[in-house]
């Protein structure tokens, strides 16, 4: 939207808009109970457009999203927010089926110019947050049960090392001289700083 939301600038929405929609307003209803604030309406109207919507992708910035989200439904259900275990199944079935396809692929062997760093940064944030979302769901069955979510969460465990290899290769003086990163500089640095210190953006 335009600064003043009289207009949309970007006249589509994204794949996982609806989602990221849905959880924004989510936590910030339970931050406004103090306030009686009322986001019923908001909530279920995002609810409604990404109820049965396909979220998988190979991106690897949509990829770290999906973890993103997922952590944060984690996190409001672990405070006593709305049950949401289907929602958050199916979330981590998108990012898990993702990372898959992210990894089969080989990307991450390209040269720096054949590379977007912002979107691969945007996996290794994501990634950042599973060992919490594994854990948060391991030590917490009365709220997220013992099965499918707990051996989703594990699974993804196992593509966490790619955030290191990701972080690492940006880290390379060499690869930030590179087209691919100085045409997107600004993004690139913050997307990079993000990743070596993503606690505070990760946390509900």
């Amino acid at each position: 939207m335009s600064i003043d939301l009289s207009r949309p600038l970007v006249p589509a929405m994204g794949q996982h808009d609806p989602l990221d929609g849905f959880v924004t307003y989510s936590e910030l209803q339970a931050a406004g109970k103090p306030l009686h604030v009322d986001l019923s309406p908001e909530i279920a109207d995002m609810a409604g457009i990404c109820r049965d919507g396909n979220r998988a992708t190979d991106d690897p910035l949509g990829i770290g999203g999906l973890l993103f989200d997922a952590g944060r439904i984690a996190q409001l259900m672990g405070r006593g927010g709305s049950a949401h275990i289907n929602l958050l199944s199916s979330v981590l079935d998108a990012a898990l089926a993702g990372l898959a396809v992210f990894a089969r692929a080989g990307s991450l062997r390209y040269p720096a110019e054949y590379r977007l760093a912002f979107r691969e940064l945007g996996l290794a944030i994501g990634l950042a947050g599973v060992p919490g979302l594994a854990g948060r769901i391991r030590e917490s069955p009365d709220i997220f049960g013992r099965g499918a979510l707990e051996r989703q969460a594990e699974a993804l465990v196992d593509y966490v090392p790619l955030a290191d290899a990701i972080i690492g290769f940006w880290m390379d003086d060499r690869n930030r001289e590179t087209g691919a990163w100085t045409g997107n500089r600004d993004i690139n640095t913050v997307m990079l700083a993000t990743a070596l210190a993503p606690g505070e953006f990760l946390a509900v």
